[in-house]
Protein backbone atom coordinates (compact mmCIF):
# COMPACT_ATOMS: atom_id res chain seq x y z
CA UNK A 1 0.00 0.00 0.00
CA UNK A 2 1.30 3.19 -0.50
CA UNK A 3 2.15 5.77 1.91
CA UNK A 4 0.53 8.86 2.15
CA UNK A 5 3.84 10.76 1.85
CA UNK A 6 4.31 9.25 -1.32
CA UNK A 7 1.16 10.25 -2.29
CA UNK A 8 1.59 13.39 -1.89
CA UNK A 9 4.70 13.25 -3.60
CA UNK A 10 3.38 11.79 -6.80
CA UNK A 11 0.56 14.58 -6.71
CA UNK A 12 2.33 17.56 -5.36
CA UNK A 13 3.68 19.06 -8.43
CA UNK A 14 0.35 19.25 -10.33
CA UNK A 15 -1.04 20.91 -7.52
CA UNK A 16 1.85 23.34 -7.40
CA UNK A 17 2.51 23.78 -10.86
CA UNK A 18 -1.25 25.18 -10.87
CA UNK A 19 -0.95 27.01 -7.88
CA UNK A 20 1.97 28.98 -9.32
CA UNK A 21 0.06 29.87 -12.49
CA UNK A 22 -2.41 30.97 -10.17
CA UNK A 23 -0.23 33.55 -7.96
CA UNK A 24 1.39 34.86 -11.12
CA UNK A 25 -1.84 35.89 -12.03
CA UNK A 26 -2.49 37.70 -8.85
CA UNK A 27 1.12 38.77 -8.27
CA UNK A 28 -0.12 41.35 -11.27
CA UNK A 29 -3.77 42.11 -10.02
CA UNK A 30 -4.16 40.97 -6.39
CA UNK A 31 -7.41 42.03 -6.14
CA UNK A 32 -8.88 39.70 -8.40
CA UNK A 33 -10.72 36.84 -6.13
CA UNK A 34 -9.08 33.27 -5.83
CA UNK A 35 -11.88 31.86 -7.92
CA UNK A 36 -12.63 33.41 -11.52
CA UNK A 37 -15.79 32.27 -11.26
CA UNK A 38 -18.58 30.04 -9.89
CA UNK A 39 -21.33 30.39 -12.59
CA UNK A 40 -20.72 27.16 -13.68
CA UNK A 41 -21.31 25.79 -10.07
CA UNK A 42 -18.90 24.00 -7.84
CA UNK A 43 -16.17 20.95 -9.91
CA UNK A 44 -18.27 17.23 -9.83
CA UNK A 45 -17.90 14.26 -11.61
CA UNK A 46 -20.66 13.48 -14.75
CA UNK A 47 -23.13 11.96 -11.87
CA UNK A 48 -23.57 15.62 -10.05
CA UNK A 49 -21.31 14.29 -6.92
CA UNK A 50 -19.13 17.21 -5.55
CA UNK A 51 -15.73 16.89 -4.88
CA UNK A 52 -14.84 17.95 -1.45
CA UNK A 53 -11.71 19.30 0.42
CA UNK A 54 -8.98 20.83 -1.38
CA UNK A 55 -10.45 19.47 -4.77
CA UNK A 56 -12.86 22.17 -5.09
CA UNK A 57 -10.02 24.69 -5.43
CA UNK A 58 -8.00 22.68 -7.52
CA UNK A 59 -10.14 21.63 -10.16
CA UNK A 60 -11.45 25.34 -10.35
CA UNK A 61 -7.76 26.34 -10.90
CA UNK A 62 -7.60 23.57 -13.52
CA UNK A 63 -10.83 24.38 -15.42
CA UNK A 64 -9.72 28.23 -15.39
CA UNK A 65 -6.63 27.62 -17.01
CA UNK A 66 -7.25 24.54 -19.23
CA UNK A 67 -10.62 26.83 -20.43
CA UNK A 68 -12.60 23.82 -19.60
CA UNK A 69 -16.64 24.99 -20.22
CA UNK A 70 -17.74 23.22 -17.11
CA UNK A 71 -16.40 22.10 -13.85
CA UNK A 72 -17.18 18.26 -14.45
CA UNK A 73 -14.94 15.60 -14.36
CA UNK A 74 -14.75 11.53 -14.70
CA UNK A 75 -12.83 9.16 -14.63
CA UNK A 76 -11.72 6.58 -17.63
CA UNK A 77 -13.56 3.72 -16.04
CA UNK A 78 -16.78 6.18 -15.85
CA UNK A 79 -16.03 7.52 -19.75
CA UNK A 80 -16.06 3.53 -20.64
CA UNK A 81 -19.39 3.04 -18.78
CA UNK A 82 -21.06 6.56 -20.86
CA UNK A 83 -19.50 4.87 -23.83
CA UNK A 84 -17.23 7.93 -24.05
CA UNK A 85 -13.98 8.16 -25.84
CA UNK A 86 -11.03 10.26 -24.01
CA UNK A 87 -9.38 12.59 -26.28
CA UNK A 88 -5.93 11.17 -27.68
CA UNK A 89 -2.70 13.15 -25.95
CA UNK A 90 -5.56 14.21 -22.69
CA UNK A 91 -3.77 15.11 -20.03
CA UNK A 92 -5.73 13.50 -16.57
CA UNK A 93 -5.67 15.47 -13.09
CA UNK A 94 -5.24 13.87 -9.77
CA UNK A 95 -8.18 13.91 -7.20
CA UNK A 96 -7.38 12.61 -3.38
CA UNK A 97 -9.28 11.52 -0.97
CA UNK A 98 -8.72 9.94 3.01
CA UNK A 99 -9.25 6.68 3.84
CA UNK A 100 -8.10 5.50 7.81
CA UNK A 101 -6.57 1.76 7.88
CA UNK A 102 -7.17 -0.10 11.38
CA UNK A 103 -4.60 -2.14 12.40
CA UNK A 104 -4.53 -4.04 15.97
CA UNK A 105 -1.39 -3.32 17.45
CA UNK A 106 -0.64 -7.07 18.20
CA UNK A 107 -1.98 -9.01 16.05
CA UNK A 108 -1.84 -6.99 12.99
CA UNK A 109 -5.22 -7.40 11.81
CA UNK A 110 -7.09 -4.68 9.84
CA UNK A 111 -10.27 -4.43 10.43
CA UNK A 112 -12.74 -1.55 8.81
CA UNK A 113 -13.14 1.57 10.31
CA UNK A 114 -17.06 1.47 10.70
CA UNK A 115 -16.49 -2.22 12.65
CA UNK A 116 -13.69 -0.29 14.65
CA UNK A 117 -16.43 2.75 15.43
CA UNK A 118 -18.34 0.37 17.29
CA UNK A 119 -16.28 -1.18 19.17
CA UNK A 120 -16.38 -0.57 23.22
CA UNK A 121 -13.68 1.99 24.53
CA UNK A 122 -11.37 -0.14 26.20
CA UNK A 123 -11.42 -2.47 22.81
CA UNK A 124 -10.31 0.86 20.20
CA UNK A 125 -7.26 0.94 22.70
CA UNK A 126 -5.94 -2.50 20.98
CA UNK A 127 -5.93 -0.94 17.40
CA UNK A 128 -4.34 1.64 16.12
CA UNK A 129 -5.95 4.36 13.50
CA UNK A 130 -3.69 5.24 10.72
CA UNK A 131 -5.27 8.05 8.38
CA UNK A 132 -4.23 6.77 4.67
CA UNK A 133 -4.23 9.47 1.41
CA UNK A 134 -4.87 8.06 -1.38
CA UNK A 135 -5.82 9.70 -5.40
CA UNK A 136 -7.12 8.87 -8.53
CA UNK A 137 -7.43 10.84 -12.15
CA UNK A 138 -9.56 12.09 -13.57
CA UNK A 139 -10.34 14.40 -16.91
CA UNK A 140 -13.14 17.10 -17.83
CA UNK A 141 -15.73 16.60 -19.88
CA UNK A 142 -14.34 18.77 -22.66
CA UNK A 143 -11.59 15.96 -23.05
CA UNK A 144 -14.01 13.26 -24.56
CA UNK A 145 -16.37 13.03 -27.11
CA UNK A 146 -19.24 14.29 -24.11
CA UNK A 147 -20.42 17.01 -26.57
CA UNK A 148 -20.88 15.48 -29.47
CA UNK A 149 -22.39 12.07 -28.14
CA UNK A 150 -24.92 13.73 -25.98
CA UNK A 151 -25.31 17.41 -27.20
CA UNK A 152 -29.02 17.64 -24.96
CA UNK A 153 -27.75 16.71 -21.75
CA UNK A 154 -24.12 19.14 -22.13
CA UNK A 155 -26.74 21.80 -23.14
CA UNK A 156 -28.84 20.91 -19.87
CA UNK A 157 -25.67 20.75 -17.99
CA UNK A 158 -24.55 24.68 -19.10
CA UNK A 159 -27.77 25.64 -18.01
CA UNK A 160 -27.34 24.43 -14.44
CA UNK A 161 -28.53 26.73 -11.65
CA UNK A 162 -26.50 29.90 -11.11
CA UNK A 163 -25.12 30.65 -7.98
CA UNK A 164 -26.49 33.03 -5.53
CA UNK A 165 -25.51 36.79 -6.80
CA UNK A 166 -24.43 38.61 -3.54
CA UNK A 167 -24.06 41.77 -2.65
CA UNK A 168 -22.76 44.41 0.14
CA UNK A 169 -24.78 43.71 3.10
CA UNK A 170 -24.63 39.87 2.58
CA UNK A 171 -25.54 37.72 5.26
CA UNK A 172 -24.54 33.82 5.51
CA UNK A 173 -26.90 32.05 8.27
CA UNK A 174 -25.10 29.47 9.04
CA UNK A 175 -21.92 30.69 9.79
CA UNK A 176 -23.39 33.27 11.88
CA UNK A 177 -25.31 31.28 13.85
CA UNK A 178 -21.94 29.14 14.27
CA UNK A 179 -20.44 32.53 15.95
CA UNK A 180 -23.79 33.42 17.74
CA UNK A 181 -23.44 29.54 19.65
CA UNK A 182 -19.91 29.13 19.58
CA UNK A 183 -19.69 25.97 17.79
CA UNK A 184 -16.19 26.59 16.23
CA UNK A 185 -12.88 24.57 18.29
CA UNK A 186 -12.20 28.29 20.10
CA UNK A 187 -14.19 31.15 21.38
CA UNK A 188 -14.63 33.64 18.33
CA UNK A 189 -15.37 37.16 19.85
CA UNK A 190 -16.81 39.78 16.94
CA UNK A 191 -16.69 43.64 18.40
CA UNK A 192 -16.03 46.45 17.08
CA UNK A 193 -12.19 46.57 16.83
CA UNK A 194 -9.44 47.56 14.03
CA UNK A 195 -7.43 44.31 13.54
CA UNK A 196 -8.69 40.62 13.06
CA UNK A 197 -6.42 37.98 14.83
CA UNK A 198 -5.90 34.69 15.90
CA UNK A 199 -4.23 34.48 19.47
CA UNK A 200 -2.38 30.96 19.75
CA UNK A 201 -1.79 31.68 23.63
CA UNK A 202 -5.22 32.18 24.49
CA UNK A 203 -6.57 30.24 21.69
CA UNK A 204 -9.42 32.73 20.80
CA UNK A 205 -9.83 35.04 17.48
CA UNK A 206 -11.32 38.57 17.70
CA UNK A 207 -13.04 39.95 14.23
CA UNK A 208 -14.39 43.45 13.89
CA UNK A 209 -18.36 44.09 13.26
CA UNK A 210 -19.76 42.78 10.12
CA UNK A 211 -21.33 46.39 10.15
CA UNK A 212 -17.59 47.65 9.93
CA UNK A 213 -16.17 45.81 6.48
CA UNK A 214 -17.44 47.93 3.40
CA UNK A 215 -18.75 44.40 1.96
CA UNK A 216 -19.98 41.43 3.52
CA UNK A 217 -17.65 39.35 1.67
CA UNK A 218 -14.91 40.85 2.99
CA UNK A 219 -16.41 39.61 6.42
CA UNK A 220 -16.69 36.54 6.18
CA UNK A 221 -13.73 36.35 4.76
CA UNK A 222 -11.56 37.57 6.95
CA UNK A 223 -14.01 35.59 9.78
CA UNK A 224 -12.97 32.29 7.43
CA UNK A 225 -9.17 33.06 7.36
CA UNK A 226 -8.90 33.45 10.99
CA UNK A 227 -11.06 30.59 11.87
CA UNK A 228 -8.23 29.20 9.24
CA UNK A 229 -5.14 29.86 11.49
CA UNK A 230 -6.95 28.31 14.54
CA UNK A 231 -6.93 24.73 13.00
CA UNK A 232 -2.91 25.34 13.34
CA UNK A 233 -3.02 25.06 16.99
CA UNK A 234 -1.47 22.58 18.73
CA UNK A 235 -4.40 20.49 20.10
CA UNK A 236 -5.72 20.69 16.66
CA UNK A 237 -3.21 20.26 13.26
CA UNK A 238 -0.42 21.17 15.14
CA UNK A 239 1.39 23.78 11.83
CA UNK A 240 4.42 25.67 12.75
CA UNK A 241 2.97 29.20 12.62
CA UNK A 242 5.94 31.56 12.59
CA UNK A 243 7.83 33.47 14.50
CA UNK A 244 7.10 37.20 13.01
CA UNK A 245 5.74 38.79 9.93
CA UNK A 246 6.93 38.15 6.94
CA UNK A 247 9.20 35.17 7.78
CA UNK A 248 9.21 32.23 5.89
CA UNK A 249 6.70 29.97 7.95
CA UNK A 250 4.54 32.99 8.68
CA UNK A 251 4.03 33.14 4.71
CA UNK A 252 3.61 29.84 4.98
CA UNK A 253 0.69 29.39 7.08
CA UNK A 254 -0.79 32.35 5.58
CA UNK A 255 -0.68 31.23 2.23
CA UNK A 256 -2.72 28.07 3.98
CA UNK A 257 -5.60 30.81 5.38
CA UNK A 258 -5.66 32.37 1.84
CA UNK A 259 -6.65 29.23 0.63
CA UNK A 260 -8.72 27.86 3.32
CA UNK A 261 -11.06 31.00 3.07
CA UNK A 262 -11.21 30.38 -0.71
CA UNK A 263 -12.05 27.47 -0.34
CA UNK A 264 -15.42 28.02 1.87
CA UNK A 265 -15.77 31.02 0.11
CA UNK A 266 -16.33 29.03 -3.06
CA UNK A 267 -19.08 26.45 -1.19
CA UNK A 268 -20.65 29.28 0.33
CA UNK A 269 -21.27 31.26 -3.05
CA UNK A 270 -18.79 34.29 -2.89
CA UNK A 271 -15.22 34.77 -4.27
CA UNK A 272 -12.29 35.75 -2.22
CA UNK A 273 -9.40 37.76 -3.23
CA UNK A 274 -6.38 37.86 -1.78
CA UNK A 275 -5.81 39.88 1.44
CA UNK A 276 -4.07 43.23 1.08
CA UNK A 277 -0.89 42.62 3.16
CA UNK A 278 -0.68 39.19 1.65
CA UNK A 279 -0.39 40.65 -1.68
CA UNK A 280 3.58 41.35 -0.67
CA UNK A 281 3.56 37.41 0.36
CA UNK A 282 3.19 36.51 -3.81
CA UNK A 283 6.33 36.56 -4.80
CA UNK A 284 7.49 34.58 -1.65
CA UNK A 285 4.97 32.07 -2.41
CA UNK A 286 6.08 31.86 -5.79
CA UNK A 287 9.99 31.07 -4.76
CA UNK A 288 9.32 28.65 -2.25
CA UNK A 289 7.42 26.58 -5.09
CA UNK A 290 8.89 26.59 -7.83
CA UNK A 291 12.23 25.86 -5.37
CA UNK A 292 9.83 23.34 -3.32
CA UNK A 293 7.02 21.59 -4.92
CA UNK A 294 6.00 19.78 -1.47
CA UNK A 295 5.70 23.52 -0.07
CA UNK A 296 2.03 23.25 0.41
CA UNK A 297 1.58 19.32 0.09
CA UNK A 298 2.36 18.68 3.56
CA UNK A 299 -1.28 21.11 4.30
CA UNK A 300 -3.18 19.56 1.70
CA UNK A 301 -2.16 15.87 2.85
CA UNK A 302 -3.06 17.41 6.78
CA UNK A 303 0.20 15.98 7.97
CA UNK A 304 1.85 19.36 9.42
CA UNK A 305 4.18 18.74 12.37
CA UNK A 306 4.76 21.96 14.25
CA UNK A 307 6.92 22.92 17.42
CA UNK A 308 6.96 25.26 19.81
CA UNK A 309 8.00 29.50 18.31
CA UNK A 310 7.66 32.28 19.58
CA UNK A 311 4.16 33.52 17.55
CA UNK A 312 2.24 31.50 20.17
CA UNK A 313 3.21 33.71 22.59
CA UNK A 314 1.41 36.79 20.70
CA UNK A 315 -1.10 37.13 18.48
CA UNK A 316 -1.16 36.79 14.71
CA UNK A 317 -2.59 40.25 13.51
CA UNK A 318 -4.63 40.47 9.87
CA UNK A 319 -3.51 43.80 8.89
CA UNK A 320 -5.56 43.48 5.76
CA UNK A 321 -8.97 44.38 8.34
CA UNK A 322 -7.24 47.61 9.23
CA UNK A 323 -6.67 48.49 5.59
CA UNK A 324 -10.48 47.62 4.50
CA UNK A 325 -11.95 49.15 7.34
CA UNK A 326 -9.97 52.45 7.24
CA UNK A 327 -9.68 52.97 3.78
CA UNK A 328 -5.52 52.75 3.95
CA UNK A 329 -4.01 53.35 0.36
CA UNK A 330 -2.32 51.05 -1.33
CA UNK A 331 0.98 52.90 -2.04
CA UNK A 332 1.89 52.32 1.57
CA UNK A 333 4.48 49.74 1.91
CA UNK A 334 3.39 46.36 3.75
CA UNK A 335 5.89 46.75 6.31
CA UNK A 336 4.66 49.96 7.15
CA UNK A 337 0.93 48.95 7.20
CA UNK A 338 2.26 45.80 9.89
CA UNK A 339 3.80 48.77 12.16
CA UNK A 340 1.08 51.00 11.90
CA UNK A 341 -2.75 50.87 14.08
CA UNK A 342 -4.68 52.74 11.05
CA UNK A 343 -7.21 54.50 12.38
CA UNK A 344 -10.90 52.77 11.62
CA UNK A 345 -13.75 54.74 9.71
CA UNK A 346 -17.05 53.89 10.20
Amino acid sequence: MATTNSTIEKIAPMFTDLLIKKIECLKTDWQKPWIASLEQGLPRNIRGTLYNGGNVLMLLFYTEFMKFTLPVFLTFNQAKEEDLSVCKGARSFPVYYWFKFVVHKETKKTIKYEEYRKLPATEQENYKVIPQMKYYNVFNIDQTDFAEKQPERYERMKKGEQPEDYSDGMIYEALDELVCLQNWYCPIKVQYSDSAYYSPSSDHIVCPQREQFPQGAEYYGTLLHEMAHSTGSPQRLNRTFGSFFGDALYAREELVAELTAALCGAFFGYAAAPQENNAAYLKHWLTKLKEEPAFFGGDIGGREQGGEDDCRQGNRTDERTRSSLSGTTKNKSINQRAEQSAPLKT
